[in-house]
Formats: C-alpha cells, sequence, structure tokens
C-alpha cells in the first residue's frame, strides 16, 4: 500500500498549489491553499518531501476515477458492450451514448483537471529530482521511473480523449493564461514514448519499499506496448512509419510474456482464481493497479474508496425475500447502473468458461423462506402459477438466462418455485429487431411499444451479475474487501493494467505486421493464457477454443479483447484506435429508443468549457471539432 496521508500530507498542500496551477485551470485555486513558509524548492529538495510528490501522483486515481462512477460511464459506457439500464437510460447519456455532449460537462472537466494535476506533478518530480539531497540511487531511479511512467500513462490519457493538446514537461507554479496546441505525434514522440521506454529501465521489479500501488517494470513494459500500438494508429494503415510502432509494441508485449516468472508475474491455474477476492492484494496477474485501504485514513474521501461492486449489478435486493443486512455476503450493496449488452453476453461461446465466471445467471433466496405474491409474480411478468409457491433459504429464486426461452420453460420454472428470464425478455429479439451486427436494444419501458416492457416490472433491472469485481466474496484468511455486506466502502485494488493484455497487443501487432499464422498461435500458446485449458468448460474439447489464422482479423482481436477485458477500462480506446467506435456503438449497442447522436468527431472528447474561460487566447486555442465552438463570456 502506498503511504498516502501520514507521509505526504505535510506536502500535500504544496502539490496541490502545484496541480490546481497547471495552465490556469483555476486562478482562483491559489487563495484557497495556504503552502507552508517553506518554499517549494526547500521542502522537494529533501527526501521527505520529493517522496510525498512521487506519492502524490497517485492520489487522483484513488479517490476521484478508479473505483469510482465516471470512469465506468465514460471508459466502458461509450462503448458496445454495457448499456444504461432502462430506468435509468438518461442517467450519464451524454457520457455512454454522447448525447448533447459538450465542454461544460463536469466530469470532462474534472478528468482534464485531474490529470493534468498528474502531469505537472510528475513534472515537478522530474525537475526537482536532480537536486534532492540524500537520495540514495536505488530511490532515486525510482522516483524518476514513477515520474516518467505517471508522465506518459496520463498524456496517453490526455492525447486519446482530447487530441492536440498543450504539451509540458515542466513544472507550473503560477497560472498561465496562455495554452497552444501539440500535435499529438509529437507528444507521443517526445513524451510519452521516451518516458514509458525510460520507465522500463529505471524501474524495479518489485515496488519500491514493497508498496503495493507504485508503478513496476512490468507495468512499464505494459504501458509501452499499450502507447506504442496507440501511436501507430496516426500513420498511414500499412506504411512502414505504422509497421516500427507495432513492431515496438509487439517487443514490448513480448518482454513481458517471456519473462512472466523474472518480473514477478505467475498465471492463475484457474481463470475463476484470478477474480477471486483472496487473490486481489496479492494477485501475481495484475501488471499495475490502483489501491484501495482499508485504514479509512489512507483514503481521501472515506465513505468512497471501491465502489466497483456496485455498478454492474442488477436489482436484487428486496426481491424474492432478498434483503440487506450486514452479513448477508450473497446480496451486497447495489447501484445498478450499466447492463451488459446483447452483443456482449453473446460473444461467449459455449465452451467458453470464461462466461460463467463472468456472469452469474442463478439468484437463490436469502431469506429463511418466502412465498410468493401475485403482485411479484407479476413484476416478473412470470407464469401466474407461481403465486403461493413456497422457496427457502438456498432455492432458486430467479435465472436470468442470456439465450431465449419458451413460454414452456418459463411454466416450467414456475412449477418449481423460480422466476426464469430469457434474453428474449430483456431485449428486442423479434424478427427484423436484431441489428446486422448482433445488437439488440434493451426493450423499452414504454408500454405502448409492442415489445416493451412496463415501467412496475423488475424485468427491467434484471440481466445477468457481472462479477470482475465480485469483493463481496469473503476471503477466507479474513482479508474482507467490505466494511460489511450492505456496505458501499469497498477496500480491493482495481486492476488497470492485467496480463492478459500483452497477449492480445502480441496478436493484433502481428496481424498488422501481415503475419496471422504467428498471431494465432501467440492466442493458442498453453504459455500465454489466452485460449488455453483454464477457460475450457468440461465435456468439450480444446480443438473448439483454437483460432487459426484465418481467425486472425482487427475484428476478431476487437471480439477477444471484449470477452477478456470488459469493465477493464479500455473499450472506448479500444474502438477508437480501432476506428470501430460509431459503427460497434450502433450496431452493437443500438440505443432503447434510439437515440443514438454518436458520429465522427466521437472520437475526440471536447475541450472543457472551465478550460477555455481561463484562457486569454481562448479562441486561438479552439474547442475540437464536432462540438459548439467556444464563446467567451
Amino acid at each position: 500500500m502506498i503511504r498516502t496521508m501520514k507521509t505526504i500530507n505535510k506536502y500535500f498542500v504544496g502539490a496541490l498549489l502545484l496541480g490546481a496551477a497547471t495552465l490556469g485551470f483555476t486562478a482562483c485555486d491559489l487563495d484557497e491553499y495556504n503552502p507552508s513558509s517553506e518554499t517549494a524548492d526547500a521542502v522537494f529538495e529533501t527526501q521527505q518531501g520529493i517522496e510525498g510528490l512521487v506519492n502524490q501522483m497517485y492520489y487522483n486515481f484513488r479517490w476521484k476515477y478508479f473505483g469510482r462512477e465516471d470512469p465506468v460511464l465514460y471508459f466502458e459506457g461509450a462503448g458496445d458492450i454495457w448499456a444504461n439500464i432502462p430506468d435509468k437510460y438518461t442517467y450519464g447519456m451524454q457520457l455512454t451514448r454522447f448525447v448533447d455532449l459538450q465542454g461544460d460537462r463536469g466530469q470532462v472537466a474534472g478528468a482534464w483537471n485531474r490529470v493534468y494535476d498528474n502531469v505537472n506533478l510528475a513534472n515537478a518530480v522530474l525537475a526537482y529530482l536532480p537536486s534532492t539531497q540524500g537520495l540514495k540511487e536505488e530511490a532515486r531511479n525510482d522516483y524518476e521511473g514513477e515520474a516518467r511512467f505517471m508522465r506518459a500513462y496520463n498524456y496517453w490519457w490526455l492525447v486519446e480523449w482530447f487530441g492536440d493538446i498543450e504539451m509540458r514537461t515542466e513544472p507550473t507554479s503560477t497560472p498561465v493564461y496562455k495554452a497552444y496546441r501539440t500535435d499529438r505525434k509529437v507528444i507521443y514522440d517526445e513524451v510519452i514514448i521516451p518516458d514509458a521506454e525510460a520507465a522500463t529501465q529505471l524501474l524495479p521489479v518489485n515496488p519500491f519499499n514493497g508498496e503495493v500501488g507504485r508503478s513496476t517494470k512490468k507495468a512499464a513494459y505494459a504501458l509501452l506496448a499499450r502507447v506504442c500500438l496507440a501511436r501507430a494508429q496516426y500513420e498511414r494503415a500499412g506504411s512502414s512509419e505504422a509497421w516500427a510502432f507495432y513492431q515496438k509494441a509487439f517487443d514490448a508485449a513480448k518482454y513481458v510474456m517471456e519473462n512472466q516468472a523474472a518480473l514477478g508475474i505467475k498465471l492463475y491455474k484457474t481463470y475463476d482464481e484470478i477474480w477471486q477476492a483472496k487473490n486481489n492484494k496479492t494477485n501475481t496477474e495484475y501488471l499495475w493497479v490502483v489501491t484501495h485501504s482499508s485504514n479509512s485514513t489512507l483514503n481521501k474521501q472515506s465513505g468512497n474508496p471501491n465502489r466497483l461492486h456496485m455498478y454492474f449489478s442488477p436489482r436484487l435486493l428486496n426481491r424474492f425475500g432478498n434483503v440487506q443486512t450486514a452479513t448477508n455476503w450473497e446480496y451486497p450493496r447495489e447501484s445498478v447502473l450499466l447492463c451488459p449488452t446483447y452483443y456482449l453476453l453473446n460473444l461467449f461461446a459455449d465452451w467458453d468458461l470464461r462466461y460463467d465466471v463472468l456472469f452469474q445467471e442463478e439468484y437463490p433466496v436469502s431469506a429463511d423462506s418466502y412465498t410468493w405474491t401475485e403482485a411479484d409474480v407479476n413484476s416478473y411478468m412470470a407464469p401466474a402459477s407461481l403465486a403461493g409457491k413456497t422457496i427457502v433459504k438456498g432455492d432458486l429464486g430467479l435465472k436470468v438466462s442470456r439465450k431465449p426461452v419458451t413460454d414452456a420453460e418459463r411454466e416450467a420454472a414456475a412449477q418449481n418455485g423460480y422466476v426464469l428470464l430469457g434474453a428474449n425478455n430483456i431485449y428486442d429479439l423479434r424478427d427484423g429487431k436484431i441489428s446486422p451486427m448482433g445488437g439488440a436494444r434493451i426493450r423499452d419501458l414504454n408500454p405502448d411499444d409492442i415489445g416493451g416492457v412496463p415501467t412496475t416490472t423488475f424485468v427491467a433491472t434484471s440481466y445477468p451479475r457481472f462479477r470482475k469485481y465480485r469483493i463481496w466474496d469473503r476471503d477466507p484468511n479474513g482479508t474482507f474487501l467490505l466494511t460489511a455486506a450492505n456496505a458501499q466502502i469497498g477496500f480491493g485494488d482495481v486492476p488497470i493494467f492485467r496480463y492478459a493484455e500483452m497477449p492480445l497487443i502480441a496478436a493484433e501487432c502481428q496481424i498488422q505486421l501481415g503475419n496471422p499464422s504467428h498471431a494465432a498461435s501467440i492466442i493458442n500458446d498453453e504459455n500465454m493464457g489466452i485460449r488455453t485449458s483454464r477457460i475450457l468448460k468440461p465435456g468439450h474439447d480444446a480443438t473448439e477454443m483454437k483460432v487459426t489464422a484465418g481467425q486472425m482479423t482487427i475484428e476478431w482481436i476487437l471480439e477477444e479483447r471484449a470477452r477478456e477485458l470488459c469493465g477493464e477500462w479500455l473499450r472506448w480506446f479500444d474502438l477508437k484506435r480501432t476506428g470501430h467506435l460509431v459503427d460497434y456503438l450502433k450496431g452493437h449497442n443500438p440505443a432503447m429508443r434510439g437515440d443514438e447522436p454518436v458520429d465522427e468527431h466521437n472520437y475526440l472528447w471536447p475541450i472543457p468549457t472551465s478550460f477555455l474561460d481561463k484562457l486569454e487566447n481562448a479562441e486561438e486555442f479552439g474547442q475540437n471539432p464536432g462540438y459548439n465552438p467556444y464563446t467567451k463570456k
């Protein structure tokens, strides 16, 4: 665990002063913080001061992003594999469906400000480090490596989101009222890639001082692979320039794949072990994580650390006898925000064990006993014969299948005391309604639509539960990742880089380099962890999951990345990088009511209005194409 509060509280104000002043985000912020009488030069030239500054680089990710709602909406929801649930159809729609997305959205400004804060903090570390006194070489190398890693990661995020932005490599400690755009390729070539390369050489294999959450050598190689893959999109397809970046990305991914033991990576024997709560804090397939602590003083907002276990859940509480208590671990706190698309659920073949690990379809009753009322039966649009039937604790109360079910199957389930819902009850699968690309709308809440579901039903909030962040699992060793089963306060670490991304990057690069056979061999290699025996269901033959060179296309890679990396902050970036944001969003995730304004301009997000408001040359800096032109107030 990074020693966040006790170590850096003394220097927290100074670091915030530096961050808030970056590019003159909010000039008034300078009046709101009062750093000590010591100058920044004096503070950060000490070992304790520079260590506090290094720690501060990670802080925004812990309290503002990974574990919170916003990135769930704009990294995963703004794609083709997750959709707003029906009764939150308009919630965050600017982020998930680009409905009237403009620069005045608070989430856009928040990301811009906080991510640029991290860039400025990294710049400050690099600026002060040469004059810091008393540092051993090991610490000096590590701090430089961490700063370069963080600057590269944050600039990657900013450039991919906002395009040509201002490139700053020196810390800013006073308000700046003019800004000028830099070509995104220049930012990649002069900062992002060189920083990632330097980090691979500077960072240690194990986190400095054993503090989980710090960047390490394996994280740096993973970052290098990711950013070189992204950089290739800005060169002409098939050009030698593009090939050079694909080769560099491949080499970085290959290094991780071929040096698993040396880098401290160990693949679990079963796919389920990756996501078990007992392995969360010591996960051997995570390459870099954002940490959350059970010590509330280490979390900026003690009541709001990791809440990912809530956002992908269907509505299960207070239905068929389920109640929320401090000890009812089967049904923890729910937020009910996003549901899987029909397209995502059907990407998994019958042999693929990953579906069973990642999605829960069967829900037992948690009460001692429950008798179905007519009202609840009607709310699930279930057969009338279910009313009056009693089920006891542990009995099946609800099953939500990703496959269509017949009325006869639903009647048989009712006779056995439970509700059965199929894909045809949740999604509009009528003839002609499934898109040519395999997407289907969620059934509209409007009862006037023949495919609609009345708002009074429970069907609208019923779907398979995503279990990748199932920190409600109780670690038998006693490391609980929730304060209580009914709490929203979670302490699970959140993976930002995971090993499985590396062979997928390597295979994608080989496809782009014209070597589909090599790509297939990477996917099929038992030591690489993608199409291996650990994801094969019993009773199926290994030949069912193996791929051929003929299957190796970018479209297949996107399918496999959806299966393997769903919910891991990458889907919007994947669709952008491959040029499939618009067609995949419309074809795989058709909006429930047809409001799909996404178009080519959404390959970039709008520049925040609050940033432009501070600039003297706002019109010169300009808004990104396709958004409302900036007008000075």
